[in-house]
């Protein structure tokens, strides 16, 4: 699945080269890298949704990973797909090591180019708040799912708030390369293009499902996976609370 550098849309452009800078270190990021432990979690999670039977999975924004080798590792045939060539590398060379027959491909999640009705499950995480088209993603999903089938969404937004902190406030000599990128990748005129990018609360979530034709809406507020990455983050970012909420819906 390749994408056009020519054609491509310059928001996501720059999101690719901000995520393709950011895989150098994503993994050491709290919940990225998950531990066995924190794997363990988020299968008991999975498993009450999905349910034990072998499913076709999408695991859209996969990132290095970690969703869709939890899945695999679960039985499930599962397809990876992301904007970032070099997340996806090492996502592959995450699942080699653990001898998984993962499918990592290079796409767009709004623009995904499956026939209809190929897949049991399509999930993402952390990806919303990134799209400029949520609505065409989500019916896009729809139509690669089959009839009865399940689109999962889990992020971490409690409520509205200025999740892009822009702010003249800092020096830019004070400001590390990792937020001097972070704010060219999502500048003002970017995030003004992202629909979810401040307001990716719960209640937006079910109603961007529902208005566009998903059934028994339903979500969940992760508490257990929440507390384990609270207790993972140093004593510095203990302020720092954050929600892991699960969404799903059924393809009609």
């Amino acid at each position: 699945m390749e994408i056009s550098r020519e054609n491509q849309d310059p928001v996501k452009k720059n999101v690719r080269i901000y995520w393709n800078e950011r895989s150098k270190t994503f993994d050491q990021d709290v919940g990225h890298g998950a531990d066995h432990h924190e794997c363990q979690l988020w299968k008991n999670q999975l498993r009450t949704i999905i349910g034990d039977d072998k499913k076709d999975v999408l695991d859209f924004g996969t990132g290095t990973g970690m969703i869709a080798i939890n899945l695999a590792e679960l039985g499930h045939s599962v397809t990876g797909i992301d904007l970032c060539e070099e997340m996806l590398d090492i996502a592959n060379r995450k699942a080699e090591s653990k001898d998984l027959s993962i499918r990592f491909l290079l796409g767009d999640a709004e623009n995904p180019e499956f026939p209809d009705r190929m897949f049991d499950v399509v999930i993402c995480r952390h990806l919303l708040w990134t799209l400029p088209h949520p609505d065409v993603a989500i019916r896009e999903w729809s139509r690669i799912c089959r009839p009865g089938g399940v689109i999962i969404a889990i992020d971490g937004h409690q409520e509205p708030k200025d999740y892009f902190h822009h702010s003249d406030e800092k020096d830019e000599s004070e400001k590390s390369d990792q937020e001097k990128l972070w704010e060219q990748t999502y500048s003002k005129e970017i995030t003004m293009q992202l629909p979810n990018g401040d307001q990716l609360t719960i209640e937006s979530l079910k109603e961007l499902f529902t208005t566009n034709g998903l059934g028994d809406v339903q979500s969940k507020n992760l508490k257990d996976i929440a507390e384990y990455h609270q207790r993972l983050h140093s004593a510095s970012d203990h302020e720092r609370q954050h929600e892991v909420n699960i969404i799903w819906g059924t393809v009609q």
